[in-house]
């Protein structure tokens, strides 16, 4: 619709402006002036009420006179009351509470409120009749006005002048000043993206472009004369320090015409309609004359409600990451954890163990502190499982392992050494204080009620300054005492120290009864060593490792009873290292998903010889080397091993390590091939007895691990430290993306794909490699960072589903509970 001129809208303003007006002094009584009128009427109203009343009078007619009185009052809302009062005083009629109403005037003349009228009878005067009226003028200050026409000039002089100034300001204001900037000015202020606004010092908007109009959706000259403050702005959220405090402080613009200085980067929300309230970035600067006087304020509006948005959700994918990160880490402490314990005693495992003791070895031979060892073994425990089977013992072992570790004081280590075996170290403790701690051990064990009956332990005790060189040697003098305990009765404890010369021989010949080789002397083997060079294959090869820590548990079953502690603690470690070699090998190969080509094996069987080099210049131990390097030497012999032994001049360790590392590969899965069962792999050790093994020890392999359980032979793909590896791996590549390190991110996105695609973990190896792929092009920021986002959830959700499961099937103590998400 055609909008009229502003010519013709202030003509029209100002003519019924001018209507109004007399409109409100005729509806205000002001022109005319009634009183006198009204005066009369009142007059003459009451004259004829008298003259009435005479004639009832002289009739005396009372009641007449009452209704006639009633009907008046009625009919005159203007009355109060009237009364009807004789000549002694006394009022005779009384209509509307007149006696209470009434007022006598000082003079006793009738005024506009009160008139007073004789009633004549005859000649004489009978009474007066009273009528108390309404006031004619209001009460206040309308209640004098001189005359009418000077009232209405001095009403439509100063109401005009006001109203008149009040309306032509509001017009004035609406006049476009646009008009006078130039078109090519308005054109380039048109054509900027950002909202631009030139204010004048009330803060009413003056100039306007088309983004500014389109953001706030007015048309533009609706906006001019109106205050940009009036708008529903609203300190954004967004906003760094945006407080409950600040969210009352003076829009930007304002501040620049109060303080004179601009003003910028101010976040502010404005919510048009319904719509999503839109962010701009507001920036005002002051305007000046040629004499720099402010005349105003110029204020840019940018429109950054998608920029704002992409913040937000960029906060919150890197909220949800870091909340990812922490869970994983936690997670990652519970693996930990879980990796150092024997999932049946909840104790720690040999390799924790060993890595705990070699610790508090070296810092009491540092601080010469006391240290003691205990050997413990159950008595006839054999007979448990034959007798009332393999559940009842494992019973039996979790609820010793439960005394032994609630007698055990906080420092102590407690550890399941064998298959019915615990070992305790005493920090700080001498001999005579750890044979006393041993005889607790024994007492609890024997006062505690089992669920088949009685159990009873014994006890071998040694110590520091028994003169052990190093762990092995002092774990090796508690076996040699625990066998005498065992010799001279069981569930007693035996100390070394003083042992008899027959019984050690004994026990010597004994414990070695099986053993085809001579003890060897060299350094010891540090574990620690050991477990750092484990760790470096799990970087290299994940699987390898975990193979590799498999062997090394089924050669600790088969040796028991077969070797003494110290052979069988060399040849653990062999198995933990007899495939260090394949760090020397090539990712392309060593990762490799397919099956290898003739090439890549021989390149691959280059690894025992790398292994052997890497083992001998690591450890001087010459029995250590020689298991590794003759573990794949056949029995039988084979003409593609020259130059390896034969028979029985393998060294047993080697001949063990061979039949372990070969029930454990037949018991993986692989790219080319579906693990084989228990009782395949079984059949095929056996089928190879005489020609490739020692078919002595490999009905004796056979029994020992049939005797342990079925937990101790499967070959799965994601353990422990197969999920610990991996959520290593994803507490490194958080640390990169906190660090923006885009090459080790992409480093720790291959190898964690490289990784769980070898183990078959397919899902986290296609957002790893999604995640590779991203970081290609370092600009699609929140790409990368949902790559990241759902591959840390992912593999926090792995984590926690194997957490999980290992809670809910293993008796956790409350220590390991507590660390469980």
């Amino acid at each position: 619709m055609k909008r009229f001129s502003a010519t013709i809208r202030i003509a029209f303003g100002l003519t019924s402006l001018s209507v109004s007006l007399l409109l409100a002094a005729d509806w205000l009584g002001i022109i005319r002036d009634d009183a006198p009128a009204i005066m009369r009427g009142r007059s003459r109203l009451c004259e004829s009420v008298a003259v009435d009343l005479s004639l009832f009078a002289s009739r005396s007619e009372k009641d007449s006179m009452e209704t006639s009185l009633r009907a008046i009052a009625k009919r005159n809302p203007e009355i109060i009351s009237i009364g009807l009062r004789r000549a002694d005083g006394e009022v005779l009629v009384d209509v509307g509470d007149h006696t209470a109403e009434w007022r006598d005037t000082p003079d006793g003349k009738s005024t506009e409120t009160n008139m007073r009228v004789p009633i004549v009878s005859g000649n004489e005067t009978w009474g007066t009749v009273e009528v108390l009226f309404e006031p004619i003028r209001p009460p206040g200050p309308f209640g004098w006005r001189p005359h009418p026409l000077v009232l209405l000039i001095l009403f439509f002089t100063s109401s005009g002048v006001l109203v008149f100034y009040l309306f032509l300001r509001r017009v004035l204001q609406q006049l476009n000043p646009a008009r006078v900037v130039p078109a090519r000015v308005r054109s380039a202020l048109d054509a900027l993206a950002e909202g631009l606004v030139i204010l004048d010092q009330d803060g009413r908007i003056v100039l306007a472009n088309k983004s500014f109009s389109q953001a706030i959706r007015r048309p533009e000259d609706r906006m001019l004369g109106s205050r940009v403050s009036d708008l529903p702005w609203k300190r954004s959220q967004c906003a760094e320090g945006t407080t409950q405090e600040n969210e009352s402080e003076a829009d930007p613009w304002m501040k620049v015409l109060d303080e004179g200085s601009a003003q910028v980067g101010n976040i502010l929300d404005l919510q048009i309609g319904d719509d999503t309230p839109r962010t701009f970035l507001v920036n005002s600067s002051p305007v000046k004359d040629e004499n720099g006087k402010q005349r105003g304020v110029l204020a840019s509006f940018d429109d950054v409600t998608q920029l704002e948005a992409k913040k937000a959700e960029l906060q919150e994918t890197l909220n949800n990451l870091q909340a990812s990160s922490e869970e994983i880490r936690r997670q990652n402490r519970a693996l930990e954890f879980l990796a150092r314990q024997d999932p049946l005693t909840q104790c720690c495992n040999r390799r924790s163990f060993f890595e705990q003791f070699e610790t508090i070895w070296k810092s009491a031979g540092r601080y010469n502190h006391a240290l003691s060892c205990l050997l413990i073994d159950i008595d006839h425990f054999k007979l448990v499982n034959d007798n009332h089977g393999h559940s009842t013992g494992d019973q039996v072992l979790q609820k010793c392992a439960a005394v032994l570790k609630s007698t055990a004081r906080d420092a102590d280590i407690v550890c399941r050494y064998g298959g019915e075996e615990f070992t305790i170290v005493l920090p700080h403790v001498e001999i005579e204080d750890a044979v006393r701690a041993a005889e607790k051990f024994r007492a609890a064990i024997e006062n505690t009620q089992f669920p088949h009956g009685k159990v009873t332990i014994s006890v071998g005790v040694s110590s520091l300054k028994m003169g052990a060189g190093d762990p092995r040697e002092l774990l090796t003098q508690s076996d040699k005492a625990l066998y005498a305990a065992k010799r001279m009765g069981r569930n007693q404890v035996a100390q070394w120290d003083q042992l008899t010369d027959d019984v050690v021989d004994t026990g010597e010949q004994l414990t070695h009864a099986t053993s085809t080789v001579e003890t060897k002397t060299g350094s010891p083997v540090p574990f620690q060593a050991v477990t750092a060079l484990i760790s470096a294959l799990a970087y290299r090869d994940q699987q390898t490792a975990e193979h590799s820590r498999r062997v090394a548990d089924l050669c600790v079953i088969a040796a028991e009873g077969l070797m003494s502690l110290r052979e069988c603690y060399i040849l653990e470690n062999a198995a933990l290292l007899h495939d260090i070699g394949k760090i020397g090998v090539p990712d392309c190969i060593l990762l490799k998903p397919d099956s290898l080509t003739a090439d890549e094996w021989k390149i691959m069987h280059q690894h025992d010889r790398i292994g052997v080099e890497i083992i001998r210049a690591s450890f001087r131990s010459k029995e250590l080397t020689e298991i590794i390097e003759n573990h794949h030497a056949f029995f039988g012999g084979n003409s593609t091993r020259i130059g390896l032994p034969t028979g029985n001049d393998i060294p047993l360790g080697a001949r063990m390590l061979s039949i372990a590392d070969a029930y454990d590969a037949m018991l993986s899965d692989r790219v080319y091939r579906k693990g084989r069962s228990q009782e395949e792999a079984f059949a095929e050790l056996q089928r190879c007895a005489g020609s490739q093994f020692d078919p002595v020890l490999v009905e004796h392999f056979i029994q020992r691990v049939k005797g342990r359980g079925a937990q101790t032979t499967e070959a799965a793909n994601v353990s422990i430290e197969t999920a610990l590896s991996i959520g290593l791996q994803i507490e490194r590549l958080a640390s990169a993306l906190d660090q923006q390190d885009v090459s080790g991110l992409q480093a720790m996105a291959s190898r964690l794909k490289e990784t769980t695609a070898k183990l078959d973990v397919t899902e986290i190896a296609d957002k790893a490699a999604e995640l590779e792929a991203s970081l290609n092009d370092e600009e699609q920021l929140m790409t990368i960072l949902s790559a990241a986002g759902e591959l840390m959830d992912l593999c926090r959700s792995t984590q926690y589903s194997y957490v999980r499961h290992a809670h809910h099937t293993q008796a956790l103590s409350e220590d390991a509970a507590e660390l469980i998400p």
